[in-house]
């Protein structure tokens, strides 16, 4: 199972069109905005703090693969997990509940990158070359939101996030987060242990 290291993008992304669970409902993630309160798994109601986006296109995706955005297609992960298709970047990570997360990693619940749960039929690298864009959101930590249904994360400023930003929007950042300028673990660890993709080939394994 392939999996691709990020090179130049934020990883935690998004696609146009997936709907995020909110106070008032679900909603495009293109039209969230700071403020706008989103349901987390963990903290309840949480107000977006920063946004970002960024589209790329075919000349992008041939010069970098990493960039393709993987299609997880509806009901792949179980019924209604997702509602419809969910189109997120390679190192999104998906919410892992499974009683086997316990038993190989001491951990009820897991993250997995959406690129490590690849199976060639309901989750697949989208080839299609239609231009994408990602948006990433964050909050005061990093949460797990509800996408099409499905548990994911919210943007993580760690090391590969911050350089990948154009400067308007790390500016932006900055001003909101400033211990981030020096230090981007400041921000906080993980909601949730995050696999490798050999762990989550052992997973899937058993």
């Amino acid at each position: 199972m392939p999996y691709i290291s990020p090179k130049t993008t934020p990883r935690h992304s998004h696609a146009t069109g997936t709907m995020i669970r909110t106070a008032g409902g679900q909603k495009p993630v293109e039209a969230l905005q700071p403020g706008d309160l989103v349901c987390t798994r963990d903290n309840g109601l949480q107000p977006v703090r920063w946004i970002a986006s960024r589209r790329l296109d075919a000349g992008a995706f041939a010069a970098d693969a990493s960039l393709r955005p993987v299609r997880i297609r509806a009901n792949a992960l179980g019924e209604n997990r997702p509602v419809r298709d969910l189109v997120v970047s390679q190192q999104h990570c998906l919410l892992i509940d499974d009683w086997r997360c316990q038993l190989l990693f001491g951990e009820d619940e897991v993250l997995a990158p959406a690129i490590a749960l690849l199976n060639d039929s309901s989750v697949t690298i989208d080839r299609s070359d239609q231009p994408v864009t990602y948006y990433h959101f964050m909050f005061d930590r990093h949460e797990i939101v509800y996408s099409n249904g499905v548990a994911t994360e919210s943007f993580h400023p760690d090391f590969a996030g911050i350089p990948a930003m154009d400067r308007a929007k790390s500016a932006e950042l900055f001003r909101l987060f400033p211990q981030l300028k020096t230090d981007p673990g400041a921000y906080g660890p993980k909601a949730r242990a995050t696999l490798h993709a050999h762990e989550v080939e052992v997973l899937m394994a058993c």
